[in-house]
């Protein structure tokens, strides 16, 4: 198959990659890592594999669509030669080790083997240079929080705690009210241009898995008080796009 052009680089670690214009690959996955050649193979039943060359432990990824994304994923030892062949036919009569695959470990799967090009490459190095602003600036880490107000709600009395983890590419934060239960917001450097208010804990971004969401999140460590706000857009029975705000409110934990 024609594997001239385009190179891919892991959305999760931007430093490993396909590279399917010199036939070489870099990738990571949990505790695994792999550098050495790749072949673009295509089944007798139509399924195309990226599979990529170890020293005795060898990667086949199914592509869904394109070389951006995977479906499936196999770690095996084994003869490389036998390996193809087991992916051109399907079936192999060679015994082989299997050391990891989604078939095993489907939950974690969606996590991981998601690639993006060269153009979104650059935008998400920009988007994750905030997060590098963040850690010089020491809003970096995890910090223990007591929530004392969500969406107008006054929950001072009550033991709602929880922690918010600022990392290199987005904020989480996790708590044991219902309705915060797990949030992540995704830096955006065109809504960080000022340096100004990251120095002075204020980080903007979009909210994972929402489609027009965009949240602002404030620290104030000194005072030990922060504040989330987000903003999406519903829709309403008429079918009118309706902004929707909502406030969390609280306090930095020692």
């Amino acid at each position: 198959m024609n594997t001239n052009g385009q190179k891919y680089y892991d959305k999760n670690d931007l430093k490993y990659y396909l590279d399917f214009t010199h036939n070489h690959a870099n990738l990571k996955f949990q505790d695994y890592k792999i550098e050495g050649k790749l072949e673009e193979v295509k089944s007798f039943y139509g399924n195309v594999f990226t599979i990529i060359k170890g020293d005795s432990i060898h990667w086949l990824l199914e592509q869904n669509n394109n070389r951006k994304e995977y479906s499936s994923y196999l770690l095996i030892k084994g003869e490389y030669d036998e390996i193809l062949k087991l992916a051109r036919r399907g079936v192999s009569n060679k015994k082989f080790e299997i050391i990891d695959s989604d078939i095993i470990f489907s939950g974690s799967f969606i996590d991981f083997f998601n690639f993006v090009d060269e153009t979104e490459f650059e935008k998400i190095s920009r988007d994750r240079l905030v997060g590098t602003y963040l850690r010089d600036f020491g809003f970096f880490g995890t910090l223990p929080i007591k929530v004392y107000r969500n969406n107008g709600i006054n929950y001072q009395d009550l033991d709602i705690i929880g922690k918010i983890t600022l990392t290199d590419k987005d904020v989480l934060i996790e708590t044991n009210l219902p309705t915060l239960t797990k949030f992540v917001g995704l830096y955006d450097s065109e809504l960080n241009k000022n340096l100004d208010f990251l120095k002075q804990g204020i980080v903007s971004g979009k909210i994972k898995f929402s489609n027009n969401g965009l949240f602002s999140l404030s620290i104030d460590k000194e005072k030990k008080i922060g504040t989330l706000t987000t903003l999406e857009s519903i829709k309403s029975n008429d079918s009118i796009a309706l902004s929707q705000r909502k406030t969390t409110t609280f306090k930095i934990l020692d």
